[in-house]
């Protein structure tokens, strides 16, 4: 496919896109798979916090994301379906939290490379500016890890000449502006890391300020050049 040719339009996720985004997630999450009933619940519950991209008609990308409360100076592990109410979102979105906690994230296999992962990340950080949350929280995967041989610690603290992270997830994340906080022990069903997430965070800079929505436009459309050396 001619990347210069691809359209992706992103919008709010509805309960008529459940069925295809149902589709993306068996392509993508094949050792954790979700269901129809997880992804309704999650968009009946917090419609704002679910976003899809699409190119020509078909979904090949969804972003969810909850409010939540959490204490950044003391955190405790827990697991992906303790942070998430099962996937359901029903018992653990806080309307009122002041935080943003990263659901789930995928993209088609077919439309990797396009930059279509950076701009749904792109829309979170909208959702945290325009709410004025304090920051985000993600639970990273680190698919790399299993492969190494290293402990979690020494792989954690293995980065390249340029600083960041020897993980490819992970180092994604982290040329967004996330922090790694900490290894959080069976996270999620996942070989490839070891069932380890690891838990970063992204400190919203435009917290309290003024025309919170005009940044969080400008942001979610002028693209991944802004996040990276702006934001």
């Amino acid at each position: 496919m001619n990347q210069k040719r691809i359209k992706v339009v992103r919008r709010q996720a509805t309960l008529d896109d459940v069925d295809a985004i149902f589709q993306l997630d068996q392509e993508v999450w094949t050792e954790f798979p979700g269901t129809r009933e997880m992804f309704a619940s999650r968009i009946e519950t917090f419609p704002e916090g679910n976003f899809v991209s699409v190119v020509e008609n078909k979904v090949v990308g969804y972003l969810c994301e909850q409010f939540i409360n959490f204490d950044l100076d003391h955190p405790k592990p827990f697991t992906w379906l303790e942070i998430t109410d099962n996937g359901m979102l029903k018992k653990s979105h806080n309307p009122k939290g002041n935080y943003v906690y990263g659901v789930s994230m995928m993209v088609s296999n077919k439309f990797q490379g396009f930059g279509i992962g950076t701009q749904l990340i792109l829309c979170g950080w909208g959702l945290m500016i325009s709410n004025n949350k304090w920051g985000t929280f993600i639970g990273s995967r680190i698919p790399d890890f299993q492969k190494s041989g290293m402990s979690i610690d020494k792989y954690i603290s293995q980065v390249r000449e340029d600083s960041l992270s020897i993980d490819s997830e992970l180092r994604l994340y982290q040329k967004d502006g996330c922090k790694t906080i900490m290894v959080l022990p069976n996270y999620i069903s996942d070989p490839e890391s070891g069932n380890y997430g690891v838990l970063v965070y992204r400190y919203n800079p435009f917290h309290n300020w003024p025309f919170k929505k005009m940044i969080a436009y400008a942001l979610r459309n002028i693209g991944p050049k802004f996040i990276r050396s702006s934001f």
